[in-house]
């Protein structure tokens, strides 16, 4: 019987200890899936590293399933007359507005110096890029109407920067490596030290021999 109960308190104190270190593990993801009635995209977290702005940028954001529905909605109600011009849509090259359904998405989010959050919304009607939207943000030249991206201020409700790749063979661009911050050389604070061809390290006072 006694080994029964010391059993039970051991167990218990396992339990209690488990509990006790337990963490629960912070998520961490870099692309999420995205989708609404008439949407399918991928949204990239605020830390996903991208080759580009938007104009007065001051920090990154990761939209919310409620900002991208937002974003949505904004966009195709707006788009047509964004795209009145029709810019790089001659002959066979689809008109975006009229083909919304058919393009997937990729959005980043963005935050201004003025507070506002902006998500930048790349369309691609690609089959052959649907495996790299959930890896990187697929850049192209080439493809007209195939290809575009548009911002949209979710604070101003304003949808602007719409462009539209140029006709042409369609041809997949590298990323560019994003510049790191200018780290400056810190200062030194101590004597530089000198060798002898013997090996043994001086000081900045036994330097003349």
């Amino acid at each position: 019987m006694k080994k029964v109960v010391f059993a039970l308190i051991a167990v218990s104190l396992q339990v209690a200890v488990f509990a006790q270190a337990y963490v629960v593990p912070e998520e961490k993801w870099t692309v999420e899936e995205m989708q609404g009635s008439n949407y399918h995209g991928y949204v990239f977290h605020e830390n996903f590293s991208v080759d580009f702005m938007v104009e007065n940028q001051d920090g990154r954001f990761t939209p919310t399933d409620l900002d991208i529905a937002k974003t949505e909605k904004l966009i195709q109600k707006k788009i047509a007359y964004v795209n009145r011009n029709h810019e790089n849509q001659e002959g066979r090259c689809p008109i975006i507005d009229e083909h919304m359904n058919r393009y997937e998405r990729q959005y980043v989010g963005f935050t201004d110096l003025n507070g506002a959050h902006i998500v930048w919304v790349n369309f691609v009607w690609d089959d052959k890029a649907k495996a790299m939207l959930k890896k990187d943000i697929v850049k192209t030249e080439g493809g007209c109407g195939r290809y575009w991206h548009v911002k949209c201020n979710l604070d101003t409700e304003k949808v602007y920067g719409l462009e539209v790749n140029e006709s042409g063979e369609v041809k997949y661009k590298p990323r560019t490596p994003k510049k790191g911050p200018r780290i400056s050389r810190p200062k030194r604070d101590y004597n530089l030290q000198r060798i002898r061809k013997t090996g043994i390290i001086h000081t900045e006072a036994e330097k003349r021999f």
